[in-house]
């Protein structure tokens, strides 16, 4: 049965390659050799991806033919528009567009271009290190699909971390054309990003700060001061899990028109306020639907929102068994590609192999549950795939050779096959 759940991961490896348009022969080697070896080895350490390939050739001159492609300096602009492409023909209009900012922490690197001072999420402390920017779209089913990933320096040119976000939202859009609802945390309650994101023809929910000011019947009122005049009369219940164990929360909500100044001009929009029955936590979600009915407002926002924890658990997941900050590429550019070559890795275990999730779990003949419960398999269950994914590949090597086409019998095409 193993043989045969490989079969079917190679399958949709190659049906993912082949989809790339825009990269020449040995670029599209590149990108199906490093996904490849990112998935074999968990790792995003040059030299174990190229020892996990198993090539008859020395380590040095396997590592060297790779980052003949990936150190190119258009190699990972070509990547990810090409994966953005393949990626967005499965997104829908109602699919949430997760954009967050993580960091990669160089405690001990010296030597690695465009390093800086940023913020580790971790420890709360300053160190050497880059700033991230990822987007990842989530479905209601909690599905996730990475889309994107770009590290910047003020170092090496970076204006403002408000200026990167807006290009890695530009990016996107291209692609997307308007589908898809944009979620942000608090790092968007700023005017310049407030005007950004509203002025799309995207839906959005953007958390506010409780001070924030918006018009309210009339009058020019903070948040806060909203959410003490609004009634607060929809139920949701949500489980979270804590230590393993379900926990159910419940939370009121209410969600009132307002108005927002948008380039100096009144922009309709919906206050989405959600309190904590046991805590009494506030959260104020800015939001821009096509939703009219207040009811469906509310949920549909508290909803969506609520999917942005969704991209953390996909920040520790590759930090934590692909080692993402254990990179050692010297040049930013390297690093570029690298993440664009980890997010084509990870599309393809979180999106192009989601049909074989449950096979893999239960039939791939590598038990990583634990409990035996439903719960392990509705969960985060990408640690456990990350796993045997590793496992079902290590054997596999990649054959590349010239092949003839039936339709085009004189021009040689490069294929794909596997031992």
């Amino acid at each position: 049965m193993s043989k045969i759940i490989t079969k079917r991961l190679q399958t949709q490896i190659n049906s993912y390659v082949k989809s790339l348009n825009g990269l020449s022969k040995p670029e599209t080697r590149c990108v199906k050799d490093m996904a490849m070896g990112i998935l074999k080895s968990k790792s995003v350490f040059v030299n174990r991806i190229a020892a996990s390939l198993r090539e008859p050739l020395k380590l040095k001159d396997v590592a060297k033919r790779l980052s003949a492609q990936y150190l190119k300096e258009d190699f990972w602009e070509s990547l990810s528009q090409s994966h953005l492409a393949e990626a967005g023909r499965g997104i829908g209009r109602e699919e949430f567009l997760v954009l967050d900012g993580t960091d990669i922490s160089k405690k001990h690197a010296r030597f690695m271009e465009g390093l800086e001072f940023v913020r580790n999420g971790d420890t709360g402390k300053n160190g050497l290190g880059y700033n991230v920017v990822n987007i990842n779209a989530v479905s209601m089913g909690k599905g996730i699909t990475p889309l994107y990933s770009k590290a910047y320096s003020f170092e090496m040119g970076a204006l403002s971390s408000n200026s990167e976000v807006k290009k890695a939202v530009g990016q996107v859009n291209n692609k997307l054309e308007g589908k898809g609802c944009w979620v942000f945390d608090r790092g968007g309650d700023s005017a310049i990003l407030k005007d950004f994101f509203f002025s799309l023809e995207n839906q959005a929910i953007l958390r506010l700060k409780r001070n924030t000011q918006l018009d309210y019947k009339g009058s020019r009122l903070k948040v806060s001061q909203i959410a003490e005049r609004v009634e607060f009369n929809i139920t949701e219940k949500i489980t979270k899990i804590k230590k393993d164990t379900p926990v159910v929360e419940t939370y009121e909500l209410a969600a009132t028109p307002v108005t927002y100044q948008l380039e100096g001009k009144p922009c309709p929009l919906w206050l989405v306020i959600s309190r904590n029955t046991k805590h009494g936590g506030l959260c104020y979600l800015l939001v821009k639907t096509t939703k009219e009915n207040r009811i469906e407002v509310a949920k549909w926002a508290f909803k969506g929102y609520g999917l942005r924890w969704k991209i953390e658990e996909y920040h520790r997941h590759v930090k934590s068994q692909y080692g993402l900050e254990d990179i050692q590429i010297k040049t930013f550019n390297g690093l570029q590609s690298m993440l664009a070559l980890l997010t084509s890795a990870m599309y393809l275990i979180y999106k192009k192999a989601s049909a074989l999730h449950f096979t893999l779990l239960l039939d791939a003949g590598y038990n990583y549950l634990n409990k035996y419960v439903v719960r392990e398999l509705t969960n985060f269950i990408y640690y456990k795939i990350g796993k045997i994914v590793s496992n079902l590949l290590m054997p596999v090597r990649c054959r590349w050779k010239h092949l003839t086409t039936i339709d085009k019998p004189n021009d040689p095409q490069l294929k794909m096959t596997f031992n």
